[in-house]
This record gives structure tokens, sequence and C-alpha cells, in this order.
């Protein structure tokens, strides 16, 4: 509830940073800004049940949490991904959850643009072979003429659209499965639109850009990489939890998978050491969203998301 001298309360949950900017966007709009640090459901409650608006890095906000939060009015997810707030429930309680779907788009799809490339090039081996003291330029294995490789895309949205249209010049066999994208926008990108067993199971190249939904948990899963017959590449720069790690370990040892690109993990930031060791995978630290440009507007959008829906204006970013 409004405090005697300000407009009321805004939290932000789990930042591992200091937030100076949305502290100076909130409190200049005379509104409490508080930092907590959550680590289960009470907390959260605690910490936000007299909140107007919530800014959430990563805190799950689950059915039993939206019930508890009586004032709140929105919840800003400062990211892409909103899979850890159950939208449902806050909607069925009054509160309106919004995220940032396009602060990164660039960013990701070059990041995906750099593993694919850095994997299929053997790029990091041929690094460490040097490194070895051995120069050699076969020595990091075969690989094969990407512009002869057929690249599959799960997941045809902003990222996965613009990471097609970097790739167009260098993969010109590019198709994609997203039932939730019109054919327009597929005839748009010069992208075939395809199943999703037949991007699985047709590509060399499988890059993965959908959300991660129950519907979606392990789309690569362990059944799947045993039915795999083309030894693709794998790029993961999504979620973790769309693949089957365990799987994918044994897939890759098997000779099943030919390498990895992963900047997520199923279970970040913890990461299992014989995937680490793995010589044809690469791991970047959930880093392809990162710029100076995108940290700013995920820095700002949120903050301000919040006031314009507390102003009693419409959200610009509502999710689905």
């Amino acid at each position: 509830m409004p405090g005697i001298n300000n407009k009321g309360k805004i939290v932000i949950v789990n930042p591992d940073y200091e937030p100076v900017i949305e502290r100076k966007i909130i409190t200049e709009a005379g509104y409490e800004f508080v930092i907590a640090q959550c680590t289960n459901e009470d907390e959260v409650i605690a910490a936000a049940q007299d909140a107007l608006g919530i800014i959430n890095i990563y805190a799950k906000i689950t059915e039993n949490v939206a019930k508890k939060l009586k004032y709140c009015k929105i919840i800003a997810r400062a990211g892409v991904g909103y899979d850890m707030i159950n939208v449902k429930a806050c909607r069925e309680n009054g509160i309106e959850v919004c995220n940032l779907p396009d602060y990164c788009t660039e960013e990701v799809a070059d990041h995906t643009v750099a593993l694919l490339m850095a994997v299929q090039r053997r790029l990091f081996q041929h690094h460490r072979n040097i490194q070895a003291g051995q120069w050699v330029d076969t020595l990091a294995g075969p690989m094969r003429r990407l512009s002869i490789m057929k690249l599959g895309i799960i997941g045809f949205g902003l990222i996965g659209r613009r990471f097609a249209f970097k790739m167009k010049q260098i993969t010109p066999q590019i198709f994609a499965y997203d039932p939730f994208v019109p054919d327009d926008l597929f005839d748009l990108a010069e992208v075939q639109r395809a199943s999703l067993d037949e991007v699985r199971y047709q590509s060399d190249i499988i890059s993965l850009h959908c959300p991660l939904t129950p519907e979606t948990k392990h789309i690569i899963s362990a059944d799947v990489i045993r039915r795999l017959n083309r030894k693709p590449i794998l790029i993961n720069v999504s979620r973790g939890g769309l693949i089957d790690t365990s799987a994918l370990i044994a897939g890759l040892k098997d000779g099943i998978i030919d390498g990895a690109g992963l900047d997520v993990l199923e279970t970040e930031p913890n990461v299992p050491p014989e995937l680490a060791s793995m010589p044809t995978v690469i791991l970047t630290p959930h880093a392809a969203w990162y710029s100076l440009e995108s940290d700013y507007e995920d820095r700002t959008r949120p903050a301000e998301e919040i006031l314009r829906v507390l102003r009693g204006e419409s959200p610009h970013n509502p999710v689905p």
C-alpha cells in the first residue's frame, strides 16, 4: 500500500547487479524502490505483498505468490523469457505481465551466428592445437562446406527470423518450425515452413529459438537424439531446458551429434564437467543478450513499463 511520503512501493527481485538506473527512474516518479533477494515463495511474498509493481529478474512467481500480491498491478520481466512466471494466475488476480521481446534481438542473433561458425569451423580446437604447439590444418577433424548444409530453426519469432536473415548468404537452405508464426512472415524471410520432425531429422544444423514451456521442454530429448541420422550441429541460445543435457552428452560421445554451441544450460550456472571438457562443444554463460546498448534497455524499459501501467496507460509489451 502507498506509504505516507510516497505513491507506493515497487520491488526489484533478485538483481545480480546494483540497480542504480532503475532506482533513479522509480524514485524520481515518487515511488519507494526496494531490492529483494528471494530464494522461495515465502520470501517473494514477504518482500512484495504490498508492492504495486515488481521488476522480476529470475524469481518464480507461482499461483500461490500471485494470489498473495493483493496490491500488485504489474510484473515486468527484465528479459525476453517469462517461463518463471505463472501468467495465467497473475492475470486471474489482476496483475499484468510484461516482458522485453525485442531488446536484444540483434545481440542474440549475432551470438547464434558466432557459436555456429565457431563450432562448425572448429575455431577453438584449432586455437587449442596451436597453443599445444601443433600447427596442423586438418588436426581439428573433418568439416563440411557450410553453403551446402541445411539449417533448421525451431522457433521463428523475432530472434529466429533475424538469425535466418543473417545466415541467408551463408547457408541458403533454411527451413523453420513455428506453429504460431503466420505464413506471410516465412514468405517474407524466404524461409521454408517445415514440421518439427522435418527440422529435427533433416537438418545439418539445428538452432533453437523457442520459449521454454511444458510443450517444448526437452524438445531435443533422448529419443530425438537417438533418431538423428545427419550428425547435426546443435545451437541453443534460448532456454537450457529445451535440451536433455544427459542425452546431449551421450549423443556427442557417440558421434550422433557433431558439435554443440550452447549459451544456456538446464543446470546453469552449474556446468556438467564432462560437457565442458568436450572438444566439439563451446559454452558461453547466458551472455547472448549482452551489449552495452541492450543492457541499458534491460535496465530502463521494465521500470518505464511499470510506471506506464500505474499511470493507467496500456503496457507496450504484455506477454501473449
